[in-house]
């Protein structure tokens, strides 16, 4: 049926059947039809992801006009966004876009299986020369320039390129935020500059999310982990918008399909919020406003910090996990489906396979085969109350607490150290 769908085959080189003299014909791949080209590639992207896909049209020339380049639009679809590739550091110190690199960067397929089977790609990215980066969200590079305060967003192996507004707009806005104005302009403006400078070192700690609408415009919302607030932005506008309302514990801010999850605990209840792209405000005649709002935070899911003490979120398998202590005494780690908390039920996974959790401020998701010393179906996280890392065996229940890193034996810097905004 597939073949008769495709058309009729063209004769490829002669291939034996078996060990007798009955000789068959290889079908030529190349042939096949254009849609049914596009179903197979659609898959591809799907269940690949972005490198699959590049190497799908790689195979021919057929193949590479029957799916869409993903050039000029890997920031519009989604689909062409590298989730699972992250930014990978050089080592020996080295920052992304040091000199000794000769302006490339690495990066780290997190969703490859087996080492070595095209975990690693490195990529030409002059820009870090220039840029450096504030976050990496759904594997996008989010820059901010070197002496000034303009942002762009950048796919790293398409190179192309989203610019958004200066930051420098946040300060004036918080401080319209936070602070009554006095009848004393020259006062006013005196104390706007005295924390413009404090403002944009703290709005350099961010958590970012990328959503594309339906039309095509692309914003981006941060999470300002010291501020308490989220600002956002699309491409082309003038300036960021920040939000009205403030949010406790930002720095566990986890981006997922275009959105920002976020996880507290106060007062013996732990509770998980999203917080939705902006949207456009609709007036009473039903015409929509030039400026979206922020909607607040929404509480999705809540259970007792009885039975998830101080957990982090991570991604895993494309589901979001909740990865926590058992209680303040912090013997045990409890990892719970965000799903079933929003169904009521607080069921306790006891395995995640051949996966290795790293949660803590930047909690990531990666295959074992990659750290063979470590192994699977374990947590590595940093101790409460201690500054090294330990590792955490699902299986058994027991910590491994040998010394994985400490910061009291933390290397120096061994890189060229100049200040960079941001760095």
């Amino acid at each position: 049926m597939a073949a008769a769908a495709a058309g009729p085959l063209r004769q490829g080189a002669p291939l034996r059947a078996g060990g007798g003299g009955r000789v068959e014909a290889a079908p030529d791949w190349a042939s096949l039809h254009v849609d049914l080209t596009q179903l197979i590639a659609a898959r591809v992207l799907a269940t690949g992801g972005f490198p699959d896909y590049v190497r799908f049209r790689a195979v021919c020339s057929h193949w590479r006009a029957a799916a869409a380049s993903p050039r000029g639009r890997s920031l519009l679809d989604p689909r062409f966004h590298p989730r699972r590739w992250m930014l990978f550091p050089e080592g020996f110190g080295r920052f992304p876009g040091h000199r000794a690199d000769g302006g490339h960067a690495r990066f780290f397929d997190l969703s490859a299986a087996v080492a070595g089977a095209g975990g690693f790609v490195r990529v030409p990215l002059p820009e870090l020369k220039t840029h450096c980066v504030l976050d990496s969200p759904d594997g996008l590079l989010l820059l901010q320039r070197d002496a000034y305060t303009a942002v762009r967003l950048l796919h790293p192996f398409t190179r192309d390129v989203a610019d958004f507004p200066d930051i420098d707009s946040l300060p004036q806005q918080l401080h319209e935020l936070e602070f009554e104005l006095t009848v004393d302009p020259v006062y006013n403006f005196t104390s706007w500059l005295q924390n413009t400078s404090r403002y944009l070192y703290l709005a350099r700690k961010l958590s970012a999310a990328v959503n594309v609408t339906a039309k095509g415009a692309v914003t981006v919302m941060l999470a300002l982990h010291n501020i308490g607030r989220v600002a956002f932005a699309s491409s082309g506008d003038d300036c960021w918008t920040i939000s009205s309302w403030k949010m406790n514990q930002l720095d566990r801010a986890l981006s997922y399909q275009g959105k920002l999850y976020v996880v507290n605990w106060e007062d013996g209840l732990t509770s998980v919020s999203v917080i939705d792209p902006p949207s456009p405000v609709t007036s009473c005649e039903g015409e929509e406003s030039s400026v979206p709002e922020l909607p607040p935070p929404k509480t999705i899911a809540t259970c007792s910090s009885d039975e998830i003490h101080q957990p982090y979120l991570v991604e895993l398998d494309s589901e979001i996990m909740l990865v926590g202590y058992n209680d303040s005494s912090f013997s045990r780690i409890v990892i719970l489906k965000l799903a079933d908390l929003v169904l009521g039920r607080t069921v306790p996974v006891t395995s995640i396979c051949d996966h290795v959790l790293f949660a803590g401020a930047r909690s990531l998701c990666v295959s074992s085969s990659w750290l063979p010393s470590i192994g699977g179906n374990s947590v590595v996280c940093f101790h409460a109350g201690e500054d090294y890392l330990a590792q955490y065996h699902l299986s058994s229940g027991t910590w491994n607490k040998g010394l994985m890193f400490c910061f009291k034996t933390e290397p120096k810097w061994w890189a060229l150290q100049r200040w960079r905004n941001g760095a």
